[in-house]
């Protein structure tokens, strides 16, 4: 699969950002989070997966993006318990 289906859009169909890596609940199996690599910052957010909402034209924020880089964290401050992450590109 290349990057470009990973490609995150705005509410308003702009390019927002790529998801570089999805984070797994291992005892549920589904995905909870999403590393996501903003394009204008190229800062890397951790946003819960229901802030997505993924379709066969794409995947949109379901959020302002404004609200979802105050609300996102850094990988590194996301306690995540059990999980798995799958990269999706190097």
């Amino acid at each position: 699969m290349s990057t470009e289906s990973w490609i995150v859009k705005t509410l308003g169909g702009d390019e927002w950002g790529f998801v570089k890596r999805l984070i797994i609940n291992s005892v549920t199996r589904q995905i909870s989070h999403a590393d996501v690599i903003v394009a204008a910052t190229g800062r890397l957010i951790r946003l819960p997966w229901d802030s997505f909402d993924v379709r066969t034209e794409g995947i949109k924020l379901r959020i302002p993006e404004g609200q979802a880089q105050v609300g996102g964290r850094k990988p590194s401050e996301a306690k995540l318990g059990d999980t798995v992450s799958m990269e999706l590109w190097p």
